[in-house]
C-alpha cells in the first residue's frame, strides 16, 4: 500500500459522501482528492487542517510520460523512477515522491512500450475513488 502524508484542506459533503481535498506534505503544490463514505459529522478525523495518510494500492497507479491535460483523473503527481523489477508479465516500478517510496505495478509490455528507465521523471495518476484516507 502506498502512503503519503497530507493535510485536509477542503471537505464537500452530499448525503453520506464527502469529497476530500488533501494537500501533500512533501510537496504542497500537489492536491490529492478522495471520495469517502463518511462526513465530518460521522467521522472524527474528517476536519479541515487534520493530518492524514493518503493511501492507494500499487495496482491503481497509472504511469504516464507526462501529465495529461484532457483526462478525468484528478490525482496526478510527478515521481522519479528509483528502480524497476521486471517480470515476464508484470513489473514493479519503484518510485520516489519527495522522499516517500511508492510503487506501481504495471504490465512489463507497458514498461517496454514507454521505455521506462531508472532516474526518469514521470507522472503517476490515481483515480479519486481509489484513494483512501487514514488516521495518522
Amino acid at each position: 500500500m502506498n502512503r503519503i502524508e497530507g493535510e485536509i484542506i477542503e471537505i464537500q459533503t452530499e448525503g453520506q459522501l464527502s469529497l476530500v481535498k488533501v494537500q501533500s506534505v512533501p510537496f504542497p503544490d500537489d492536491i490529492f482528492v478522495s471520495i469517502v463514505i463518511d462526513t465530518s459529522d460521522t467521522s472524527k478525523y474528517l476536519w479541515k487542517g487534520n493530518r492524514v495518510e493518503i493511501l492507494f494500492k500499487e495496482t491503481e497507479v497509472i504511469l504516464a510520460l507526462s501529465k495529461p491535460d484532457n483526462v478525468s483523473v484528478q490525482n496526478q503527481f510527478d515521481c522519479r523512477i528509483k528502480s524497476l523489477e521486471k517480470g515476464k508479465l508484470l513489473s514493479k516500478v519503484n518510485l520516489d515522491y519527495y522522499g516517500f517510496e511508492l510503487q506501481s505495478i504495471i504490465t512489463t509490455a507497458a514498461v517496454n512500450r514507454l521505455q521506462l528507465k531508472e532516474g526518469m521523471i514521470l507522472a503517476a495518476l490515481v483515480k479519486t475513488n481509489e484513494v483512501s484516507l487514514g488516521i495518522l
